[in-house]
């Protein structure tokens, strides 16, 4: 009776023992709060890409239609390079503070700009203000456009004489008459029409500015659209 009864007390500590080694055993283990959120909590970063737009090379500025471009008004365009003597007078002036010209020569003086290319658009007309010094009256004006079309680079010239010839030209020359000089001791308006000298669509990269003896004054330079009912002057 001991016996069995001893045998039984044993195999009850052994069934004990074993549960307490093996609390889970057959289900699944128990994960606390902590170790469940950085589970969660931790994800894979995402890259970040960056992408880079290639520079690209200046285009010519395309003014907008009816737009008004001002070319000259104190100052040159921003980049510009100069030939010539450049002297800017602020005791005449039509715009601004001052105009520019040169010392009075007895033969052609000339100076010039170029700048980045400007697109000539249809219908349009250069203004240019000048003034002649009635005590020291040029015998000629010119103006001289530099442009870029089809890809190659040229000039042609717009000129104005008294009663004597002064210019002379070759035949290569595009240079066309615009009639007789402006009235002295007045602030005059030269306008060139850029159909007349087919600029339209060409990229204008400079001007020149001569006077033929005396002295003159520039002013104002500027690109406008031709107005509505304006009428291009006769051909001479």
């Amino acid at each position: 009776m001991k016996k069995f009864f001893l045998t039984i007390i044993t195999a009850f500590f052994i069934i004990f023992y074993s549960n307490a080694a093996n609390p889970q055993e057959g289900g699944e283990a128990p994960v606390s709060p902590l170790s469940e959120q950085a589970a969660t909590a931790t994800e894979a970063p995402v890259a970040e890409t960056t992408s880079q737009t290639p520079a690209l090379e200046a285009a010519p500025e395309v003014p907008a239609e009816g737009e008004e471009i001002i070319l000259i008004d104190d100052t040159l365009p921003e980049g510009s390079t100069t030939e010539g003597t450049w002297e800017w007078d602020t005791s005449l002036k039509y715009s601004g503070e001052k105009s520019h010209t040169e010392s009075a020569a007895k033969s052609a003086t000339e100076h010039s700009y170029r700048t980045k290319p400007v697109i000539i658009p249809k219908n349009s007309v250069i203004e240019q203000y000048i003034y002649l010094d009635p005590n020291d009256m040029p015998k000629g004006i010119m103006l001289k456009f530099r442009f870029e079309n089809d890809g190659k680079e040229d000039e042609i010239g717009i000129y104005r004489e008294g009663e004597e010839e002064v210019f002379m030209f070759n035949n290569d020359e595009p240079m066309l008459y615009d009639g007789t000089l402006p009235n002295a001791g007045k602030w005059e308006k030269l306008q060139i029409y850029c159909d007349d000298l087919g600029l339209v669509g060409a990229k204008l990269t400079g001007i020149s500015f001569v006077t033929y003896g005396g002295r003159a004054y520039w002013d104002l330079t500027r690109i406008r659209a031709v107005k509505e009912g304006e009428q291009y002057p006769p051909e001479e």
